[in-house]
């Protein structure tokens, strides 16, 4: 039988799960970089695939990234490349820089730059309480930075948040139950979603939301035996809406139920102390359940978090609980 060219391979990989197998064909991703390449007059150097993302990742010898995308994906990459060149040298900590773009049938990619550091996935757990501050002090005002930003330009990626919150809530119950959320607080989410109108800040100006402030998308460099956050990566599921929705990340993976680091986290960013209060626990609750990616059993570092609630109300002050 004659073997498929790259092209047909590809071409013929149209749904997630057909990636996903794809994505195990490592030759078959090399021969795809290799095309890249050679479009761009780039010399071989040594690949190396990132097996743990969802598309597809390439290291490219020391000083460049290959990232390419399913068709199907083509927003993540729109979004990507767009931010990209929008936050360049416009924030405290490096981004990439964009070097190279474009597709090959319909599978866009970028050529990026490689940031240098650590993720701080990898050493959050071991950081001693007062590294964890001044990390999660340095989100805050990171975070507050990025939404600071004029947004002029990004208008093909808003999310037009009253439209996108709307559709949330009438797929919330059904997005937890695929996730095997516990059958006794699905039941509850109807009921807590109920005042969501009036609980939710009206949404004054949008701002840029990456969704995706995670300790798998920061890059952290130890200074004088001190960890600090040095780089910022992933921005495909960008977009523009409800500045709070951004805090959802820091607040399940990195605080973990820490009152301290949550209010050294809020304060960082820009609230008073008098604005912690349960309005405010409430209003990032909703949102937790409503995240485009929303899967509380991975998302809530929390040990045994699902044996200490009874009712969303215990969840809402597990994790926040101002």
């Amino acid at each position: 039988m004659e073997q498929k060219s790259i092209s047909q391979i590809i071409t013929s990989t149209c749904t997630f799960e057909d990636f996903e197998k794809l994505k195990q064909k490592v030759e078959v991703l090399n021969s795809l970089a290799e095309e890249i390449l050679v479009r761009h007059q780039l010399p071989q150097k040594p690949f190396t695939l990132f097996s743990e993302s969802t598309n597809i990742v390439f290291a490219y010898g020391d000083h460049k990234v290959i990232k390419i995308y399913p068709p199907f994906h083509l927003e993540q990459f729109k979004a990507e490349l767009l931010v990209l060149k929008h936050i360049e040298g416009k924030l405290p900590v490096k981004t990439p820089a964009v070097e190279y773009d474009g597709a090959i049938d319909d599978w866009p990619y970028i050529i990026m730059a490689k940031l240098e550091g650590t993720l701080l996935e990898t050493v959050w757990e071991k950081l001693d309480s007062h590294n964890k501050i001044i990390i999660i002090r340095e989100l805050g005002a990171l975070i507050q930075k990025v939404h600071s930003l004029p947004t002029d330009g990004l208008e093909s990626i808003d999310c037009h948040w009253d439209k996108f919150i709307n559709n949330q809530m009438q797929n919330c119950v059904k997005n937890h139950r695929a996730a095997k959320l516990a059958e006794f607080l699905l039941e509850q989410i109807p009921a807590y979603l109920e005042l969501l109108g009036s609980i939710l800040p009206r949404i004054k100006r949008p701002v840029l939301l990456t969704g995706e402030y995670t300790p798998m998308n920061f890059l952290v460099k130890n200074i004088g035996g001190v960890w600090h956050i040095d780089g910022l990566i992933d921005f495909g599921d960008s977009m523009l809406g409800l500045p709070e929705y951004d805090l959802l990340g820091p607040g399940a993976f990195l605080i973990q139920g820490d009152k301290r680091l949550l209010k050294e986290f809020l304060v960082s960013y820009g609230y008073s102390p008098d604005e912690l209060t349960p309005k405010l626990s409430h209003q990032l609750t909703a949102l937790m359940l409503l995240h485009k990616y929303s899967n509380l059993s991975i998302q809530i570092r929390i040990k045994n978090w699902e044996g200490k609630v009874r009712n969303i109300k215990d969840l809402e002050n597990l994790v926040w609980g101002l």
